[in-house]
């Protein structure tokens, strides 16, 4: 019995050692499999990655081929060096003369003639017109008439004095009487002379302002003469200008009619503030013997109110502003095989023409990309247009 139970208990023993080791023979068998699942998962993934790998490569490389292209921007370059910047305000005018007179009557008499025309040039003591003579010359006719036997009786009484026959008050008195007359004679001649009427200047005849025919009396004035050699320009200035603007500055006139512009200086500053607009005179001479530069021409004088004196100076257009509003320009540093592209911020301050200072972020010396600036940006290669 004892031995059965043994025997038994023994086939059982080995029933389970060999039950466990089937076990653990399925279990390896199985997580062997299981790794070579693992493996070629790893192993699609590594291609996978692989391949994401060289595809990043190659755009990358192509990127960077596209960027290194891009980065050949042909550019313009100056050296910066300091000068002054001139700001000029306009003021609009027209040109006057220095000189304008008028050739009047000096007695009254009837316009018999006109010896000019508006337009022409005439000489200082030209005949401008003349004026009917007829009662001068009859009263003229008259004394001649009388001043003739005049020196008649006086010759007579002068030999009979000189043979001490008669007497001497006869004598003074046909002396007195013949004197008299040539008096009036010179009155009346004189008279006449001013029957016409001069130029009392040189210069170009404006205006005729009366007609053959009218009536004129002492003083008035038949004819407007200006002088077209010696014209300014003068304009008006607002008095906040005063400070501004000293005799001799320079000044630039232009004509829009002639589309022509001369440079001059000026000459006279008024001496009082006009109450009604808050401006003040302020002239410049014009060059003489230009014919189209005449009286009451437009014309716009541009003065030279303030002068940023030996500053940076660059082209306008070349000033970019974030949208901040902050300015700023880009220059080239030389980094020896080749030059890169530098954003600097800037501050500006006086503009004119095309042209503005620069105060701070920028030295003298500095190479300024003044062509191609709008292609580049910070730290890109830069080709130099030679």
């Amino acid at each position: 019995m004892n031995k059965l139970l043994l025997l038994l208990f023994c086939s059982l023993l080995i029933a389970g050692i060999s039950s466990c080791g089937q076990n653990e023979s399925d279990d390896e068998q199985k997580s062997l499999e299981q790794k070579k699942d693992e493996l070629r998962e790893k192993r699609k993934t590594l291609n996978q990655l692989q391949g994401d790998i060289q595809r990043l490569e190659s755009e990358i490389e192509a990127r960077g081929n596209d960027r290194e292209r891009e980065s050949k921007v042909l550019v313009e370059l100056d050296t910066l060096r300091k000068q002054d910047l001139k700001h000029f305000t306009v003021f609009q005018g027209n040109v006057d003369t220095r000189n304008r007179v008028t050739a009047s009557a000096e007695v009254s008499g009837r316009i018999i003639s006109l010896a000019v025309e508006e337009g022409q040039a005439v000489r200082s003591g030209q005949v401008i017109a003349r004026l009917d003579t007829e009662v001068i010359d009859k009263q003229m006719a008259e004394v001649e008439t009388t001043l003739s036997l005049a020196k008649d009786v006086y010759e007579r009484q002068k030999r009979l004095w000189d043979q001490n026959i008669g007497s001497e008050v006869q004598y003074l008195e046909a002396k007195n009487s013949m004197e008299r007359l040539e008096r009036n004679l010179e009155v009346l001649q004189s008279q006449k002379a001013r029957a016409v009427v001069r130029a009392p200047k040189s210069g170009v005849l404006d205006q005729l302002l009366l007609r053959e025919g009218e009536l004129v009396s002492p003083g008035v004035p038949i004819g407007l003469i200006v002088d077209t050699q010696n014209l300014k320009l003068s304009v008006d200035v607002p008095e906040n200008f005063l400070a501004r603007i000293d005799l001799g500055d320079e000044v630039e006139i232009h004509f829009p009619s002639l589309d022509e512009t001369i440079p001059s200086r000026i000459s006279r500053i008024g001496s009082s503030i006009d109450p009604e607009n808050r401006t003040f005179r302020v002239e410049a001479n014009l060059p003489s013997g230009h014919s189209r530069i005449m009286p009451h021409l437009m014309a716009r004088m541009s003065v030279n109110d303030r002068t940023a004196e030996n500053t940076l100076v660059v082209p306008l257009n070349i000033v970019q502003y974030e949208l901040g509003g902050r300015a700023y320009v880009y220059v080239a540093e030389d980094q020896g095989d080749f030059l890169r592209a530098k954003k600097n911020y800037v501050e500006t301050g006086l503009s004119y023409r095309g042209q503005i200072e620069i105060q701070t972020g920028l030295r003298e010396g500095d190479l300024l990309i003044v062509r191609g600036h709008q292609d580049v940006s910070s730290d890109q290669r830069l080709t130099r247009d030679e």
